[in-house]
């Protein structure tokens, strides 16, 4: 049994004025069980409107019955005008109260005539319409007014913004993150899409209609589905039991590999719930049990290569090897390793140039020279990945010199200071600094049929880790978290921590004097490096020291 609490309480109306109320945080909304299985929200006790009710209780009885979503929020809808309650629509977007406010402290205004009820809030998240998770910037608000009328002489909500807002309790009770997948367009891969759901008995039936509406927007066009448009359910709900999913799809004259591929995206989505082990796909003219193999993790060498003693070496488990005629660094700096572990890049002391080695012949040359580069990242396909640090241009470059040059539009006047490509090669981070406070920023990149980069993709970016202050560092750490250094505010020494795209962050301790981080194929395999040469993984819950000496820039893979 867990206790919610309220996110508002009592508002006090002063008849006839103007009036403020403080709004207490010691109401009570009721109780909930959980099926431990599922995460499924089973039961919730809230009370709807009691006769004579005024204006204050019944929008502190709307907002705190929000968190009973039984019934698709029969209780808060009781709140409201029948016209309202029907149109009405409470997961269009969620509102997540900062934690550290006190909601004691936060006040309503009330009109005079007690027809409008408004009050602002500090937020420091919420989901989209879709699901996806955006942290707020410091000192975001949310500003919501409610109109009231009286019904049959009770009063009732008859205007009221569509979506939630609750506590951080509220919220971890209320929705649990899943991700959706997607294909890279080659098909080889799919992309993991992190999305938030309800704890309803119908999440299957949610993913799966989410899925059929495609990916977030910050993805669209760097990934696809081989699931045709206007697809839809039927019947228009997911089944379970014994742990098989049934899923059927209204989608005619598929070949048998397209309907591979939706078994297997289908099937690894649904997977991520823990209580669906199976899945059963049925289309008008085929019924499916096993797909097409796909796989949700690039193939990557488990070695790092880093800088010892100017010179190039692979980092394995605790033992730095060298690297057979690894040219001299004279002073370079923020080496990368192709996916294969065959090709190094690095960046010049003097940040103009972009060096690119091949260990195969043991050549090296220049294939890249400019103004103020920031350190280079490989995709799969082999294109390493630099900007100017003044943000004008991405710049994608072959070991052979062709150049792929691309608008990087959303970082005006800002200082970049690091890129670094997803392992599967569809979105890349952008992380940038303005003034004193960073930014990160996740967007999708679109290629040509020879896999060139040519485009960055989606409406809009996805800005993630946005209640840092300040980001030293970051690298993938696997397909869906990010491993970074970075710390809460200014005076604060960046630390390491690991931040889901679309999702909340994680700290892993502490690492002194730390200034890279990088990461493999998960986040079992997070190293930090040290102002002082010093390399530091996490392991069991501590940081462990691997070497201690003369280590710099270490990078895995990307």
């Amino acid at each position: 049994m867990r206790r919610l609490f309220a996110v508002l309480a009592c508002i006090v109306l002063l008849a006839g004025v103007s009036a403020c109320a403080r709004i207490p945080s010691d109401s009570q909304v009721g109780t909930i069980t959980v099926d431990p299985e599922s995460g499924a929200q089973t039961r919730v006790d809230a009370e709807g409107p009691k006769p004579g009710d005024g204006p204050d209780a019944i929008v502190r009885g709307f907002i705190t019955a929000g968190a009973s979503f039984n019934n698709n929020f029969s209780v808060a809808r009781s709140f409201l005008t029948d016209s309202l309650a029907a149109e009405w629509n409470p997961t269009s977007s969620v509102k997540i109260v900062k934690r550290e406010v006190s909601l004691d402290s936060v006040t309503t205004n009330i009109a005079t005539d007690s027809q409008t009820v408004s009050f602002e809030i500090p937020v420091s998240a919420g989901l989209d319409e879709r699901g996806v998770f955006h942290e707020n910037e410091a000192d975001t608000s949310a500003t919501m007014e409610f109109h009231l009328r009286q019904v049959n002489g009770e009063w009732r909500i008859s205007e009221a913004p569509d979506g939630l807002l609750v506590s951080r309790t509220n919220f971890d009770n209320m929705f649990r993150p899943l991700p959706l997948h997607f294909y890279t367009p080659d098909f080889n891969y799919l992309v993991p899409d992190l999305r938030w759901f309800l704890r309803t008995s119908s999440t299957a039936t949610d993913m799966v209609r989410a899925t059929l509406d495609g990916p977030a927007s910050y993805l669209a066009g760097a990934v696809v589905s081989p699931i045709p448009d206007n697809t839809s359910l039927t019947p228009q709900s997911v089944t379970t039991h014994d742990g098989q999913a049934d899923v059927g799809l209204s989608a005619t004259g598929l070949d048998s590999k397209t309907r591979e591929r939706i078994f297997t995206q289908l099937e690894t989505t649904l997977l991520s719930l823990g209580s669906v082990t199976s899945l059963e796909l049925q289309t008008p003219d085929a019924s499916l049990t096993s797909g097409v193999p796909a796989s949700t993790k690039t193939t990557a060498e488990n070695i790092a290569v880093a800088i010892s003693q100017d010179s190039l070496v692979l980092l394995s488990g605790n033992e730095r090897k060298s690297i057979d005629k690894s040219p001299r660094m004279d002073g370079g700096k923020s080496p990368a390793v192709s996916t294969d572990g065959q090709s190094i890049a690095w960046l010049s002391k003097t940040n103009k140039e972009i060096n690119f080695f091949d260990r195969e012949n043991g050549s090296s040359n220049q294939i890249l020279v400019g103004r103020n580069f920031v350190g280079p990242s490989f995709d799969r396909f082999g294109w390493v990945w630099t900007v100017d640090r003044d943000g004008s241009d991405l710049l994608a470059v072959r070991s052979s010199g062709e150049l792929a040059r691309i608008k990087l539009s959303f970082v005006n006047n800002k200082d970049v200071r690091a890129v670094r490509v997803s392992p599967d090669g569809t979105r890349i981070i952008v992380l940038s600094r303005s003034k004193d406070q960073s930014r990160m920023d996740v967007v999708g990149i679109s290629r040509d049929g020879d896999n060139k980069p040519t485009k960055l993709t989606g409406d809009s970016t996805l800005k993630v880790a946005t209640g840092f202050k300040k980001i030293e560092d970051v690298s993938w750490a696997g397909t869906q978290d990010l491993a970074m250094l970075a710390a809460r505010t200014a005076e604060e020494p960046a630390q390491p921590y690991i931040q889901k795209v679309s999702g909340t962050s994680e700290a892993l301790g502490t690492v002194s004097e730390g200034v890279s981080i990088t990461s493999g194929g998960d986040t079992s395999s997070v190293r930090v490096g040290t102002r002082n040469g010093e390399l530091f993984t996490y392991t069991s819950g501590s940081w462990q020291r691997l070497l201690d000496s003369d280590i710099r820039d270490p990078a895995y893979p990307g």
